[in-house]
């Protein structure tokens, strides 16, 4: 029988895990869980000492051009004391793997994770906190050129409803 064309898949965290380990020279420890579906798809890595995220970008989501402008930027705020997750290089001080998924070529960054809870309804003081975060952020970004899509009125709804037109 023809195998049948995929257009998305869900990657094996086991298969993940031994991939990851390789590249990043992990212990023999290595545990790779899936945390969640998505665009992306986030697992979640952790040894006897370290918790990390995976992303799994979705085949044709970002090219390889904006993942690399993604880190940058993410390497920015990290560079500058902001409390974000960071992209982490391989043992080859690259920050972009590839894999062959089912669908295609698919790109995998490794994250710091970010510890915490999930806040279900959000006091002044964490708003406080929240708004001060994103202002550092918008300072420290305000003239930076990203070289990848910007989100506007036009690229959100206009773009969006003339091609469903």
């Amino acid at each position: 029988m023809t195998p049948f064309p995929v257009t998305a898949s869900t990657i094996s965290a086991k298969a993940l895990g031994e991939f990851i380990k390789d590249k990043y020279q992990f212990t023999k420890d290595l545990k790779c869980e899936l945390f969640r579906t998505g665009i992306n798809h986030t697992y979640f890595l952790s040894d006897n000492n370290t918790k990390y995220a995976l992303r799994v970008y979705s085949h044709n989501w970002r090219t390889k051009l904006e993942i690399l402008e993604e880190i940058k930027l993410l390497n920015l705020l990290n560079q500058n004391n902001l409390s974000v997750s960071f992209p982490i290089k391989d043992k080859n001080g690259a920050f972009i793997q590839e894999i062959n998924a089912p669908e295609g070529i698919r790109y995998l960054i490794l994250f710091s994770f970010a510890k915490g809870d999930k806040i279900r309804f959000l006091d002044k003081e964490t708003c406080s906190k929240i708004g001060s975060l994103m202002a550092k952020m918008h300072n420290l970004t305000l003239n930076t050129i990203i070289n990848r899509v910007t989100y506007n009125k036009k690229s959100l709804i206009e773009l969006p409803y003339e091609h469903l037109k």
